[in-house]
This record gives structure tokens, sequence and C-alpha cells, in this order.
């Protein structure tokens, strides 16, 4: 009777075997991972576009709602122009805020925050102009009622809109993808309301 000898080790056709199992999910968790950290990067700047808005939206109300009269216009780019006084007896706008599409809102020339707070086209994930972020739009409006008694209300009644734009070529087939992020508040400019009883 023949006893069967053990062997120890791997063929040629086992490893092969092995190898490329481990190189098939080697390569689906890189690709994984892949996916994974481009989602993250698109979702990052869509963070950091809704941060710019709503604090530009809360800085906004605040300068509006301190000020001593407001003045409601466009500018020559098409944007909102609003004018600010700290002192109604002053000629000349303590602030004036306007916007541009590269830089975003801008009070007297300058970003937000004394000049720190900037519309978020430079940062993580833009370097490579994967992600390109500008502002579109911003506009003010006031509100409307068919109702005479409310008409000076109504003219104090602003609603400012800020709109956006995210253009990306992250996972899109060498296609740009554009989202839009719109913000907008209501304001009550409780002095030139009572200026005008």
């Amino acid at each position: 009777m023949k006893k069967s000898q053990k062997i120890n080790g791997f063929t040629l056709v086992e490893m092969s075997a092995t190898i490329v199992v481990i190189g098939i999910i080697g390569l689906g968790l890189i690709m994984t991972l892949r996916t994974t950290f481009l989602h993250y990067s698109t979702d990052y700047v869509r963070q950091e576009i809704r941060q710019y808005g709503n604090i530009v939206m809360r800085e906004l109300n605040e300068k509006i709602n301190n000020a001593q009269q407001v003045s409601f216009g466009v500018h020559q780019n098409g944007f909102a122009l609003i004018q600010i006084w700290d002192s109604s007896s002053n000629p000349v706008p303590s602030e004036t805020i306007r916007a541009n599409s590269d830089e975003g809102i801008l009070v007297n020339n300058s970003p937000l925050m004394g000049g720190t707070f900037q519309l978020p086209t430079v940062g993580r994930f833009r370097d490579n102009d994967q992600h390109r972020v500008s502002l579109i739009d911003f506009t003010w409006s006031q509100e409307t009622d068919p109702r005479p008694s409310l008409n000076n209300f109504n003219n104090n009644m602003i609603t400012i809109a800020l709109t956006i734009q995210l253009d990306s070529d992250v996972l899109t087939d060498e296609e740009t993808v554009a989202e839009e992020f719109y913000f907008s508040k209501s304001v009550f400019v409780a002095n030139n309301y009572i200026q005008t009883l």
C-alpha cells in the first residue's frame, strides 16, 4: 500500500489564482476609495459655499438693521447696490455693499469682515480647476401688496437674494456639472420706515 505524500506550499496555478484575486480586490478597494475621496472633495466645497452664503446673509441683515438709513439700487454690473448710513445727517454713506462675480460680496470694495471673508474661489480641492466657484446673482426686491394701507410697510420690507454657482469636473465623464446655491433673507428696514411716518 502506497502512502500519500504530503506536499507543502503552493502550486504555480494556485499562486497565480491567488495573485489575480488579491489584485481584483485591491483594484476594487482603490476605486472605491478614489470615488469616496472625490465625492468628499465636492461636498467639502459645497459646505464652504453654504457657510459663505449663510454668513453673508447674516452680516447684511445685521448691517441693515443697525443702519440709520439704507438705500437700495443696482450697480452698473447688474448686481444689487446697498448704501448704508450710520448717521442720517451725513451726506456720504458709511458703507457701500456691492458684488463681483469673482470676489463675491464687497463692503467698501473689500470682502466682508474686514477683508477676511471672501467668496470661496480658492482653497482645498480648487487648485487643479476641478471645482470653480462664482457669484452669479445678487439682487434685492420689495414686497408687493395690493392694499394701499400697507404700501409704506412693503416699501421697507426688502428681500435680498444671493446665488452662487459651483462648476465641477469631478466624476462627470469630462462634462462640467453646474450647481446653483440660492440664499435669501427678508429684512425690515425699520429706520427707513420710521422716517417716512
